[in-house]
C-alpha cells in the first residue's frame, strides 16, 4: 500500500466555537500552534489524531478528545494524577508499557501549560 495514502495530513474541521474549550478561552499559543489532523492505518484500522507532542495526541472520539498517549486510550490526566500520588515516571511507564519519554513528555506539556496560565494571570495582576 502507498505510504502517502496511509499517512496523510488534512486540515482540521472548522468548529463553530473554535476559540473555546468547554466554555474556556484557548490561549493565543494554542490557537497559533494548532496542528493538522493526521490519519494513519494502525492494525488495519484508521487512526486519526492531532499531535500535541511525539507521544501525546488528541484523537477525536477517543477519551472525549482529551490528550492521550498515542495509539492508546490512556488519558494523560490519569498519568499526571498518579504522579501527584507519589508514583514515579518509570513506574507509570512500566505499568502501561509506555516509553519513559512518553510520561516525561506529558509532564513537560502539563508544566508548559501551567506556566502559560501563570503568565496570563501575572499580566492581569
Amino acid at each position: 500500500m502507498n505510504k502517502s495514502k496511509i499517512m496523510q495530513k488534512v486540515s482540521p474541521p472548522s468548529l463553530k466555537h473554535s476559540n473555546s474549550m468547554n466554555g474556556r478561552k484557548r490561549s493565543a499559543s494554542m490557537r497559533s500552534k494548532s496542528k493538522k489532523l493526521v490519519r494513519e492505518m494502525v492494525g488495519g484500522e484508521p487512526y486519526e489524531y492531532y499531535p500535541i507532542g511525539r507521544y501525546v495526541v488528541c484523537a477525536p472520539g477517543i477519551c472525549g478528545g482529551r490528550p492521550t498517549f498515542k495509539y492508546t486510550r490512556i488519558d494523560v490526566r490519569h498519568a499526571l494524577r498518579l504522579l501527584s500520588e507519589d508514583y514515579t515516571v518509570e513506574g507509570i511507564a512500566k505499568a502501561w508499557r509506555l516509553p519513559v519519554e512518553a510520561v516525561q513528555e506529558a509532564l513537560t506539556l502539563a508544566t508548559k501549560t501551567f506556566d502559560q496560565h501563570l503568565t496570563v494571570y501575572a499580566k492581569a495582576a
